[in-house]
C-alpha cells in the first residue's frame, strides 16, 4: 500500500467555510458531544498518517494544487453508530510540504443537497466553487 502522508505531525485547521455552514447543524443537533467530537476529529488528523490504510479515510486524489483531497468519515461522540455508517463526513485538503490538513467540509449525507443523491459529486462541486479545488 502506498502511503500518502508523513509521519508527522500535521496541524488541522478548519476552514471558515466549514464553520459557516454545516458546523452549526452539528452543533444544534448534538450540543455538548459535538465539542468532543471536534476535538477527537483535530487529534485524529494530527496523525492522518496512522489512518491511512483504514476504513475511516479515502485518499480521493491529487489536487490541481499539488495537495491531497481526502474523505474522512467520523462519528459523533456518545452515539451508537460507527464511523462509516453515520454518513458524517470531512473533506480535507493535506498538504504535506505545510503538514497541514484543511478541513474543507464537514456534513452529514442529510445535508446534500442535489436531486441524485450523489455525495461525491456533490461535495466536488462545492469544493471546486467555494475553493477552486479540483482532481487533477
Amino acid at each position: 500500500m502506498r502511503q500518502n502522508f508523513i509521519n508527522k505531525k500535521y496541524v488541522v485547521v478548519f476552514d471558515d467555510y466549514s464553520h459557516g455552514h454545516y458546523i452549526c447543524d452539528f452543533e444544534r443537533k448534538y450540543k455538548k458531544h459535538w465539542i468532543v467530537t471536534k476535538e477527537s476529529i483535530e487529534q485524529s488528523l494530527e496523525r492522518i498518517a496512522n489512518l491511512s490504510g483504514t476504513s475511516l479515510i479515502d485518499v480521493i486524489c491529487k489536487s490541481n494544487k499539488g495537495t491531497y483531497l481526502v474523505k474522512f468519515d467520523f462519528k459523533v461522540a456518545k452515539t451508537n453508530v460507527s464511523a462509516k455508517t453515520s454518513g458524517n463526513r470531512c473533506i480535507l485538503e493535506v498538504c504535506n510540504n505545510t503538514l497541514v490538513v484543511r478541513i474543507l467540509l464537514v456534513y452529514s449525507k442529510d445535508n446534500i443537497r442535489r436531486s441524485d443523491g450523489q455525495e461525491t459529486l456533490w461535495w466536488k462541486e462545492c469544493i471546486n466553487e467555494e475553493f477552486n479545488l479540483c482532481c487533477c
